[in-house]
C-alpha cells in the first residue's frame, strides 16, 4: 500500500475513495432507518396492518443493533473489506424481500434483514478509517461520516413522505420504491469497495462466541420491549417474566464472557480501560439525548403550536447546522492539537443546555434555538467517540472498539426515546383530557387538541427535558476522569 505524508493539509485522495464506498453503506443504513417515521403508517395500512406498523422500525433497529459488535469482532479477526462487503449483500437481500413482500409479515422479515446488513454499515465504517488514518487527522475524515449519518437520518422522513404518498411509480406501488433504490446504490457501493477497500490490518482470530451472541440478543431484545412497552396494558402479565430473563441473560452473558476472556463477543477487560469506558458513558448517554430531541420535538412543534408535520420536520434541519458545525469545530481543533477530552465535556453541556432551554420555553424561538443547541453537541460528542473508541483498546481491537462505541450511541437512542416518550405519554394520559386512541392519530388530530390538552403536554415533558439535562450533566461531570492527552502528531497515513 502506498504512504502519503499529511499534516492536517488536504484530504488524502486515497483515503477520500475508500470512504466513497462507507459513506454510501452509511448513507442507506440511516436512511433506512428513519424513513418510516412518515412511510410506515401508509405501507401498514396497505397490509391492513396499521396498528403493527411500529414492526417496521423496531425489527430494523433491533437487528441492526444485536448485529453491530458482531461484526465489529468479526471484522478483527477475518478483515474489513469482506465484513463490509457482506453486510452490503445482506442488506441488498434484506431490500430486495421488503420491495416484492406480498404479505406485512414478508415485509417484517425483509426488514429485519435489512438491519442484519445496517449493523456492518453503521460500525465497520468508523473501523476502516480507524485503520487508515491516525488519531489526530481521522477526526477530520470522520467529519464527513458525520455529515452523510446526520443529513440521510434528517432526509429520511421527507423522502419517505414524498415516496409513501405516490399512489403508483412506473407501474409499481410507491412505497416499494422505498426499498427499490436502495439496490443500485447498495450495487455501486459494493463495486467501489472491491476496487478501493483495502486496508493494512494484522488479523487477531478467536473462536467465535455463540453463546455470548445467543445471551447478548435476549438481554437486548428483553431490554428494549420493557422499555418500549413500560405502561402496556397487554404486557402487564409479562413484565414479571420479561424482568426475570433480563437479569438472567444479562448475568449468565457476564459469566460466559468472563469464561472466554480474548475469545468473548465483548471481552470484560475493555471495561477495565478507564478512556473506553468512559468514552462509551458519552456516547451512550449522548445518543439517548439525540434521539429524544428528535422524537419528542416534533411532537411538541404539532402538538403546542399547532404546526404541520413539514413544519416540524424542517425546524429538525436546523439540528443539522448545529451539528455540522460542531463536528467541523471538533475535526479542526483536533487536527491543531491533538486535545480531545473538551470535545465530550462541552458537547454533553451543550445538549444539557439545549434540554434546559425547553424545561423553561414552549415557544417556537426557543425551540428551534435548543434543536441548534444540540445539534452542536451531538456534533462534538460523536466526533469524540468516534475518534477515541478505536483509539483506546489500541491496533488489535480497532474493529471492537468502533462497533461496541456504535451500539452504545444507537442503544442508548432507542432506549432513551421509548422512555421519554411512554414517560410523557402516561403523564398526559394521568391530566384525563386525552385519550389512548387520540395520541396514535394522525398529526393533524395532534394540531387541532385543546388548549388544556397542550398546556397538559407541556407539563407532562418538562420532567422528561429535565431529567435528560441533569444525566447530560452527570455524564459531562464523568468525562473530568478521561486522561488528560492528547494525540501525537502521526507523519503519514496509510492508505
Amino acid at each position: 500500500m502506498a504512504k502519503s505524508s499529511r499534516k492536517g493539509g488536504p484530504f488524502d485522495p486515497a483515503v477520500l475513495r475508500v470512504l466513497s464506498s462507507l459513506a454510501l453503506g452509511m448513507f442507506l443504513a440511516a436512511l433506512d432507518q428513519t424513513v418510516m417515521s412518515t412511510a410506515g403508517a401508509t405501507i401498514a395500512t396497505h397490509f391492513g396492518q396499521l396498528s403493527g406498523q411500529g414492526w417496521l422500525l423496531t425489527s430494523y433497529l433491533l437487528a441492526s443493533l444485536i448485529t453491530t459488535p458482531i461484526y465489529g469482532r468479526l471484522s478483527d479477526g477475518f478483515g474489513r473489506r469482506p465484513l463490509f462487503v457482506a453486510a452490503l449483500a445482506i442488506f441488498i437481500v434484506g431490500s430486495l424481500v421488503s420491495a416484492v413482500a406480498p404479505t406485512f409479515g414478508l415485509l417484517v422479515i425483509g426488514r429485519t434483514v435489512q438491519g442484519l446488513g445496517a449493523g456492518g454499515l453503521f460500525s465497520l465504517a468508523f473501523a476502516v478509517i480507524s485503520d487508515l488514518v491516525p488519531p489526530r487527522e481521522r477526526a477530520r475524515y470522520i467529519l464527513v461520516f458525520v455529515v452523510v449519518f446526520g443529513s440521510s437520518s434528517l432526509l429520511g422522513p421527507i423522502v419517505g413522505g414524498v415516496i409513501a404518498t405516490q399512489n403508483s411509480i412506473l407501474g409499481i406501488v410507491g412505497w416499494r420504491w422505498i426499498f427499490l433504490l436502495n439496490i443500485p446504490i447498495a450495487l455501486y457501493a459494493i463495486v467501489r469497495a472491491l476496487r478501493f477497500l483495502r486496508v493494512k490490518q494484522e488479523l487477531h482470530r478467536n473462536r467465535f462466541d455463540w453463546w455470548g451472541v445467543l445471551l447478548f440478543s435476549v438481554f437486548v431484545l428483553t431490554l428494549l420491549l420493557l422499555s418500549q412497552n413500560l405502561k402496556s396494558a397487554a404486557m402487564h402479565q409479562w413484565r414479571p417474566y420479561l424482568f426475570a430473563l433480563l437479569l438472567a441473560s444479562f448475568f449468565l452473558f457476564l459469566i460466559v464472557e468472563r469464561a472466554l476472556g480474548e475469545s468473548a463477543l465483548i471481552p470484560l477487560h475493555f471495561f477495565v480501560n478507564r478512556l473506553f469506558t468512559v468514552t462509551l458513558t458519552a456516547s451512550m448517554v449522548s445518543g439517548a439525548a439525540m434521539l429524544i430531541g428528535l422524537v419528542v420535538v416534533p411532537l411538541s412543534v404539532q402538538v403546542v403550536q399547532g404546526e404541520t408535520p413539514a413544519i416540524a420536520g424542517a425546524i429538525l434541519l436546523t439540528m443539522g447546522f448545529g451539528n455540522l458545525f460542531g463536528s467541523g469545530l471538533a475535526s479542526r481543533s483536533v487536527a491543531k492539537t491533538g486535545q480531545y477530552r473538551w470535545l465530550a465535556t462541552l458537547g454533553l453541556l451543550a445538549f444539557a443546555v439545549g434540554f434546559a432551554i425547553l424545561v423553561f420555553s414552549a415557544g417556537l424561538p426557543a425551540v428551534v434555538s435548543a434543536v441548534i443547541v444540540m445539534g452542536f453537541g451531538s456534533g462534538l460528542v460523536t466526533q469524540f467517540g468516534s475518534v477515541v473508541a478505536p483509539h483506546a483498546l489500541g491496533e488489535r481491537h480497532r474493529g471492537s472498539g468502533s462497533a461496541i462505541n456504535t451500539f452504545a450511541r444507537q442503544f442508548g437512542g432507542v432506549l432513551g426515546s421509548g422512555l421519554s416518550l411512554a414517560t410523557i405519554f402516561q403523564l398526559w394520559k394521568n391530566h384525563g383530557d386525552i385519550s389512548a386512541t387520540s395520541l396514535g392519530n394522525s398529526g393533524t388530530s395532534l394540531r387541532n387538541l385543546s388548549q388544556a390538552a397542550r398546556h397538559n403536554f407541556i407539563t407532562s415533558a418538562r420532567p422528561v427535558y429535565a431529567t435528560t439535562a441533569l444525566v447530560l450533566l452527570l455524564a459531562a461531570a464523568l468525562t473530568r476522569f478521561i486522561p488528560n492527552e492528547k494525540f501525537e502528531h502521526a507523519e503519514e497515513l496509510s492508505v
